[in-house]
């Protein structure tokens, strides 16, 4: 007859309750995604209390999800991305026509974009002690869906006229923290890192400058922020070849190509005078 051992049992017991770290992944997504839709039933008045309430529970989730062997500034550069997707998702949400035409579709693509987030994170953690050969994989997929939460920040931000100052502030600040995750997954460096903080401030003083320039430009906002995305794609790409040590001539070139045939179409879709 088998024998069962009691300390055996309880230690499986208790891995069974709480969950694989796959699991815990899902568990995380479905969660933030089933608040994302009940922030567009409720009423109107308690919407942005429930925007603010599963931003700041993205936090904890995400922590949750991934929480063996975080230490030290990965307490904060790890849920930088997913805070501010979940953030600018909500608040784009907003803009969207009331109807689950749009609504399901865009709780679909935040759900698989927050599982993509936090698989990519948790490389990141893993990372941070030992090489995978996941990394490289694991940091485009953060750049690009970094790309797509600044595309959102920028389209809430000029949706709502704010004051001119306001635009170029909030764009500053934004694109800074954001840079800065960005460099932080490219190094995965244990300390908060001087030259990784005044890189993304003088990156994201010039998104913030080219902000308070299109505040006058008569362009759509979407075309706006297309244009201000390939300029943070540039900035941002170059400053991680040259993190890496991979900064050529033919890099550079490749990445201000993007940027100059976005400018093209921004000049087309002016509505000049």
């Amino acid at each position: 007859m088998r024998q069962i051992y009691p300390k055996r049992f309880l230690r499986n017991l208790t891995r069974k309750l709480l969950f694989e770290k796959r699991e815990r992944l899902g568990i995380a997504t479905l969660l933030l995604s089933f608040g994302l839709t009940v922030s567009q039933l409720i009423w109107p008045d308690f919407r942005l209390t429930v925007v603010v309430f599963i931003t700041v529970l993205t936090y904890p989730l995400s922590f949750w999800a991934i929480r063996e062997d975080i230490r030290g500034i990965e307490r904060i550069t790890l849920f930088i991305l997913p805070v501010f997707f979940t953030l600018s998702v909500s608040l784009f949400y907003f803009l969207l026509p009331v109807r689950w035409l749009t609504r399901l579709p865009t709780v679909v693509f935040f759900a698989i974009g927050m599982y993509a987030i936090l698989l990519s994170e948790n490389i990141f953690n893993v990372a941070a002690n030992r090489s995978i050969q996941l990394l490289r994989a694991a940091q485009s997929v953060g750049f690009l869906l970094t790309l797509v939460v600044f595309f959102l920040f920028v389209n809430i931000i000029f949706s709502f006229h704010l004051a001119i100052p306001l635009n170029f502030l909030l764009l500053f600040v934004i694109s800074s923290i954001l840079f800065y995750q960005l460099f932080w997954s490219t190094l995965l460096t244990t300390g908060i890192g001087k030259k990784l903080v005044v890189l993304s401030i003088i990156c994201g003083f010039s998104i913030g400058e080219l902000a308070y320039v299109f505040s006058f430009w008569p362009i759509k906002t979407t075309i706006m922020a297309l244009f201000m995305s390939a300029v943070f794609y540039s900035i941002g790409g170059i400053v991680q070849e040259s993190l890496l040590e991979k900064l050529f001539k033919g890099v550079v070139r490749e990445y201000m190509w993007v940027t100059i045939l976005i400018f093209i179409l921004v000049v087309l879709g002016t509505r000049w005078g």
